[in-house]
């Protein structure tokens, strides 16, 4: 759909003989703007933002400069840009629940006990790194269990885009009785006020020692909360945000993303190679920036599939290719030679929804870029996809055709 959508744009521009870009901007929503559904949607400045962005990337200058090779004329060089806006979460009337559990464990490890799976897409690292910074401890003093659905609290699930944002927002519920808790029995063990005390690495500190020893450990917590038979342990159970009302599926929290991508066209066989892509990516702030470039720029490369040899074919209710000797995915030489990833994570102040998911993000926008520099580069519209090596060459043929009439 969203190729659908940024091409038609592209069509749109060069009718009113005017910058696909700037017909953008012309049509750009404003914070306060209803969703696409007409649904309310929570504000952000997102789409102005990437769209300021994407004029600063090293491709941008190049729209204007010489589409073919002088030493290779049959090589032509093109870019080309797009928007998107994409909603998180199942949306409104579909159940979207979820929840999380923090505790203590007997050998004083902070346990996150979490429904969702980890399957590739950096899970377990993000919630490390939450869990670090909700208690400023260290990666030892923490255990994690996900996806083992006898152990767990029941999350929803890992799709969606919604994981990092539900586990965040759990996270913002759990930590105050948790650390309430620990720091009630850290002040009862070392006779402390409980206001002087603070988590960190290893144990409850007194704030007033800076980053000295912990007056008491993890595991005399654990040991005291066991004596006692009194666990302690916070767990809570919610929904993810939807939009007050609307139809069924409309979402409530975007991100916003831009997609600038240089290709070279052979006009000999048609081939298309992306060079270079750049992304901005507006979608609140970055939990794992590892995770971050990785979804991004897995993303885009996944993404390149989709658009130059991924063909479902089917006859007869089957699919006609059954392995990847004719069902073609990018291998690491199909990569761009250069992605860059930009993030914006500024948010709205007030906004209390945290980080927004980019399991998604960094692949929906880029067909149409990559579509556009194809069209910048040789004059000629891609109507579906994959783009099909033999489209290009018939396409350049009728070119040259209507230029040889004229």
């Amino acid at each position: 759909m969203i190729f659908a959508v940024e091409s038609q744009i592209e069509r749109l521009a060069e009718k009113l003989g005017m910058d696909a870009w700037e017909l953008r901007r012309l049509n750009l929503r404003a914070p306060s703007d209803p969703g696409p559904m007409g649904q309310e949607i929570v504000p952000t400045e997102g789409a102005s933002q990437v769209w300021h962005k994407a004029q600063e990337s090293p491709l941008w200058a190049k729209r204007g400069q010489s589409q073919a090779s002088e030493l290779e004329p049959w090589l032509r060089r093109g870019i080309g840009a797009s928007m998107v806006m994409h909603g998180a979460g199942l949306g409104l009337g579909i159940p979207d629940h979820s929840g999380g559990r923090i505790e203590l464990t007997p050998e004083g490890k902070i346990q996150a006990s979490f429904g969702f799976e980890e399957f590739g897409q950096g899970l377990y690292a993000a919630l490390t790194l939450m869990l670090q910074d909700c208690f400023g401890c260290a990666a030892g003093d923490i255990r994690i269990v996900i996806g083992d659905t006898d152990r767990v609290p029941s999350s929803g699930s890992s799709t969606a885009s919604r994981a990092t944002t539900m586990m965040w927002r759990a996270l913002q519920r759990l930590k105050p009785p948790f650390v309430q808790a620990l720091l009630e029995q850290a002040a009862a063990l070392g006779g402390f006020a409980p206001e002087e005390l603070t988590t960190g690495v290893g144990g409850i500190h007194r704030k007033s020692d800076g980053e000295g020893e912990p007056v008491v450990t993890y595991a005399q917590l654990a040991a005291a909360a066991l004596s006692a038979a009194k666990p302690i342990l916070a767990q809570t159970a919610f929904d993810y945000p939807t939009t007050p009302a609307g139809q069924v599926g409309a979402h409530y929290l975007y991100s916003y993303a831009a997609a600038i991508v240089e290709v070279e066209v052979n006009m000999l066989t048609g081939r298309v190679r992306v060079v270079a892509t750049d992304h901005v990516i507006a979608a609140g702030p970055v939990i794992n920036p590892m995770g971050f470039l990785g979804q991004i720029e897995g993303g885009s490369v996944m993404a390149l599939g989709f658009t130059l040899t991924e063909d479902a074919v089917m006859q007869e209710s089957s699919y006609v290719r059954h392995n990847l000797d004719t069902y073609l995915i990018p291998s690491f030489r199909d990569s761009p030679q250069i992605i860059r990833v930009e993030a914006i994570e500024e948010l709205p102040e007030g906004d209390t929804f945290g980080p927004r998911g980019v399991g998604e993000i960094g692949s929906v926008g880029l067909a149409p870029a990559i579509t556009a520099a194809v069209r910048h580069a040789t004059g000629i519209w891609v109507n579906r996809l994959p783009i099909s090596p033999e489209d290009i060459v018939q396409s350049i043929d009728w070119l040259e055709g209507v230029e040889a009439i004229d």
